[in-house]
């Protein structure tokens, strides 16, 4: 009779993890796996296939930055056959990781976790500076034109609330459902510029940059912030505005009922 096979050593049944992740998104193209294109995404899921001997490993996000779009604290979940401890896995992707990316924290979850679909509010900073300042030149945009700071303290609020965003998106097939409920809109005053702050349940393709476009549009006199409701209830892309470049944003929190990690924002 035949010896019964051995079970592999290296083999574990898989378990689910979250992920906190940071990355200097200018050399990425956006968090989503591209053909052509270096990625968040597949960045994280190369490194875990590796430490799971080969096996392929799908990593989900709680959304997908744009290409050139910076994260402080972005979420995923994977499922991961591997021997390897939640520290020892974390240590091991420190040491994989390129220098513009950082895996900041990594938790076993129950199986049912979901990083995208169980996220209740997402935050974002956009940072505006008006001088040169080498130390922020890939993370805010440069903007030398007067600004109208009254003009953008009267604007932010008028974002606040459930609305169809369809005019301030981008179009997207994969995201039928255009309504979010927007809970903070407001800009700071900090020093050598301006941020503005954002949080949502949710947020659609290139809205949060079209935010902040159309709002630097009111603090130039080419729109009056009284019009801003009205476009909104359009729904019609073809009146918004330029939107913001990429390199001033950020992913700066991802909050859930059960938080997982430190919260930052």
């Amino acid at each position: 009779m035949s010896e019964p096979p051995q079970p592999n050593p290296e083999t574990r049944p898989p378990r689910r993890i979250a992920l906190l992740l940071a990355y200097d998104g200018t050399d990425f193209h956006g968090w989503q796996r591209q053909p052509n294109g270096r990625s968040v995404q597949q960045t994280v899921e190369e490194m875990l296939t590796q430490l799971c001997s080969g096996v392929p490993v799908t990593v989900v996000g709680s959304g997908r930055t744009d290409a050139g779009v910076h994260a402080n604290y972005q979420v995923a979940h994977a499922d991961v056959a591997t021997q390897l401890g939640d520290a020892q896995l974390l240590h091991a992707l420190g040491r994989m990781a390129p220098n513009d990316l950082a895996i900041r924290g990594l938790r076993s979850v129950p199986g049912d976790f979901h990083a995208r679909f169980h996220a209740f509010r997402r935050t974002y900073r956009y940072r505006i500076i008006t001088a040169p300042n080498p130390f922020l030149a890939r993370y805010a945009y440069r903007y030398d034109a007067l600004l109208n700071i009254d003009a953008l303290h009267q604007t932010a609020p008028l974002l606040l609330g459930q609305h169809d965003f369809t005019t301030l998106s981008k179009h997207n097939p994969d995201t039928p459902n255009p309504v979010c409920a927007v809970e903070r809109s407001e800009w700071r005053e900090v020093e050598g510029g301006m941020e503005f702050w954002v949080s949502s349940n949710r947020f659609l393709y290139g809205m949060v940059r079209l935010l902040v476009g159309i709002q630097l549009e009111v603090a130039r006199g080419k729109r009056r912030a009284q019009e801003i409701p009205e476009i909104i209830l359009l729904r019609d892309r073809a009146r918004q505005g330029m939107a913001a470049p990429a390199l001033g944003l950020s992913l700066v929190n991802v909050e859930y009922p059960a938080q997982i990690f430190t919260a930052t924002a």
